[in-house]
């Protein structure tokens, strides 16, 4: 049966764990399921911190450039061409499925990247001077926009990570997970106060193989 997991796997992503587990095959297929579980349990707060956040922004947005603001000429004006593509497609596919173009379907749309690029410091003149403090009431004094920009791109790559079946088990995950949860306190402390009873990522860590 190992030998048929392994292939169904590839030698070479079994490889990582094999290596981890000193050669030990059936060591190495328990940290495979283990990893996989963890990343499981993150799916919860990482979907609190992505949810949350892009509604911050879209808040944000809506505040300086109205409700369409994805169609706003000053907004276009100001963003990159990787933001400019996003808005595209997602705009294609929901023509594509036939719903309404309306600013709910882009939010819902719109990738965790476009929302994480949006805090860019490009973007810190034309609406982050202004619009800070009330699309995060709740950020510390000590923190700043560049603090909300490395934190989310952090729980970003780690999720890109956990969606494309990599491995995690090598990563300091409590740290990722504090600073996970800091990041909500600092988009939503309800929320946070809310999602973190339910989180299993602390329980999962401590079942390491």
């Amino acid at each position: 049966m190992i030998v048929k997991v392994v292939q169904s796997l590839s030698t070479e992503r079994f490889g990582t764990y094999l290596t981890a587990a000193g050669r030990d095959q059936e060591r190495a297929l328990r940290l495979y399921l283990w990893n996989a579980q963890l990343g499981e349990a993150f799916h919860l707060p990482i979907q609190a911190v992505e949810v949350t956040l892009r509604n911050r922004i879209n808040n944000a947005l809506v505040s300086k450039y109205g409700t369409d603001w994805w169609l706003h000429e000053a907004f276009l004006e100001i963003i990159d061409i990787e933001r400019k593509f996003d808005l595209i497609t997602v705009q294609k596919r929901i023509r594509n499925r036939r719903l309404s173009l309306v600013t709910g379907q882009m939010v819902a749309g719109l990738s965790f990247g476009f929302w994480v690029g949006m805090l860019r410091k490009r973007y810190n003149p034309e609406l982050w001077s202004s619009h800070l403090s009330r699309s995060f009431p709740d950020l510390p004094e000590s923190e700043s926009r560049g603090s909300l920009l490395k934190a989310a791109n952090g729980v970003a790559l780690l999720r890109n990570r956990i969606s494309h079946h990599e491995p995690i088990f090598k990563r300091d995950i409590s740290a990722d997970y504090a600073q996970m949860l800091a990041l909500l306190k600092w988009l939503c402390p309800a929320t946070h106060d809310w999602i973190r009873p339910h989180c299993r990522v602390a329980q999962m860590a401590r079942c390491k193989p």
